[in-house]
């Protein structure tokens, strides 16, 4: 199950604490699509000192505060949920698309992108065991600056290690600025070895993936976004009542969009 079906659907996150928080954002007059000012939110700064084990270390919590963050906006955006089909994900990466005067659009300001399962790896910190990465929260708001509207942030919490044998996952908060005059989040230099070569053993028998790095991610996210875009109709439907996995299905419980991989695709020029 993705992330969210894990920790919010359970409780009263979504019966009580997400309508308060959006009330107090809405009597207080501010943008909760600024990670800094939704931290000064008093029911978000009570539930993330509620969830924060003490002697916790300063990043574990940011950790919380970030998954709160995107979760309360992923579901005010009607929990906007899109599953990679592999084939679209391997073309995406393979191909790396030029999206070519294409600018950074989502959806909803807030949505989840769960990847084929055990596909991609990636580790919390370098001395770390690799985990399977589930996928991405992903949230578009405001950056505060003078610069208004023309700049954003793209605030992404990469979600990793979901198994059944665990109880919690991993969480690696990141984010970029975007508009004009900034670098495109998908552009940028290769790492060493290629961007999402395989750094596990015998993982290039499997066709596997490594992310080590923040460009890597964000390069992946904004081809993801930039295919939603410009392909809508490799994008199917998956209501709730269809919702059920199996082997093939998604393992969500949830309504969602799956992103399949279309022949239209196929023709775009490419890097």
């Amino acid at each position: 199950m993705t992330p969210y079906e894990l920790v919010f659907t359970e409780g009263n996150f979504e019966s009580t604490i997400f309508p308060t928080i959006r009330a107090e954002a809405e009597e207080q007059e501010l943008d909760s699509l600024q990670p800094q000012r939704f931290g000064f939110l008093s029911t978000a700064a009570d539930v993330i000192r509620s969830v924060t084990p003490e002697n916790a270390p300063p990043e574990a919590l940011e950790q919380y505060r970030s998954l709160l963050f995107h979760a309360f906006h992923f579901w005010q955006s009607d929990r906007r949920l899109y599953v990679l089909d592999t084939a679209s994900v391997r073309y995406l990466v393979e191909a790396a698309p030029r999206m070519q005067n294409w600018s950074l659009t989502l959806p909803k300001p807030s949505l989840y992108i769960q990847l084929p399962a055990n596909l991609f790896w990636s580790s919390i910190a370098p001395d770390t065991p690799p985990e399977p990465v589930d996928g991405f929260f992903i949230t578009l708001g405001s950056s505060g600056e003078p610069a208004g509207d023309e700049v954003a942030r793209l605030e992404v919490l990469v979600v990793l290690g979901i198994n059944k044998a665990r109880a919690g996952f991993s969480v690696i908060p990141l984010g970029s600025e975007v508009g004009p005059g900034i670098p495109d989040i998908w552009a940028g230099d290769e790492r060493e070895g290629g961007d999402f070569s395989n750094e596990l053993p015998g993982g290039e028998i499997a066709g596997l993936y490594s992310m080590l790095t923040t460009g890597e991610v964000l390069k992946l996210v904004g081809r993801i976004l930039w295919y939603i875009d410009s392909f809508p109709e490799a994008i199917v439907d998956v209501p709730l009542a269809a919702a059920v996995p199996d082997e093939l299905a998604p393992r969500t419980y949830l309504s969602h969009l799956r992103i399949t991989l279309t022949g239209s695709a196929a023709g775009e020029k490419l890097t």
